[in-house]
């Protein structure tokens, strides 16, 4: 991400929280039972933290990263009103190296960046749970002008995990939504 991104992304949320009630992706709730005690959690390009402020009612300490501090704040603020251990990260996902073996939970909600799938994998606990929801080329329908780089193909995320045990995917070729999710856990070690 360069810093004009970054910019990009601060100035976007300067106009206002888009998501003031902190409302959570669908895809987490549907699958809150995955959770449990889910101990650390990882919400990669986490916006303004509305997932991560989930994660941690749940129990989970969250590590919340995201380019744009402006959208940080909005996190930090929710969680200091809650009490949550939320602890928002400002950085470049492109320079920012993730700890091995150091999640037992990862989300990645609406962010696409596949050179950092191969540290995301690594950054998972054995037998820890990874969720990647974003958008597919079926989004062009709608917005003909999104950038096809920030798009999977049908099926890639099932072939970017293949290696991870699968618990959960919408992916393929016959996908009409424009948000493909694929859920799974990091296989543990022999």
């Amino acid at each position: 991400m360069t810093c004009a991104d970054s910019q990009r992304w601060n100035d976007r949320y300067a106009a206002g929280n888009p998501n003031p009630e902190f409302v959570p992706d669908d895809l987490l709730v549907q699958h809150a039972q995955l959770f449990g005690n889910c101990g650390v959690a990882l919400d990669v390009a986490c916006g303004v933290g509305h997932n991560a402020l989930y994660l941690a009612r749940r129990g989970c300490e969250v590590f919340a990263i995201d380019a744009s501090l402006t959208a940080l704040r909005y996190c930090r603020r929710a969680a200091r009103a809650e009490y949550l251990g939320v602890y928002p990260i400002c950085a470049d996902l492109d320079r920012f190296p993730l700890p091995a073996r150091n999640f037992d939970v990862i989300l990645v909600s609406r962010f696409l960046n596949r050179a950092l799938i191969p540290q995301l994998k690594q950054a998972l606990i054995p037998g820890g749970l990874l969720l990647y929801q974003t958008f597919n080329v079926n989004r062009l329908r709608t917005h003909p002008d999104f950038r096809r780089q920030f798009l999977l193909e049908r099926g890639e995320l099932v072939h970017l995990f293949a290696d991870f045990d699968l618990l959960d995917t919408n992916d393929g070729a016959g996908i009409n939504d424009d948000l493909t999710h694929w859920i799974g856990r990091r296989p543990t070690d022999p």
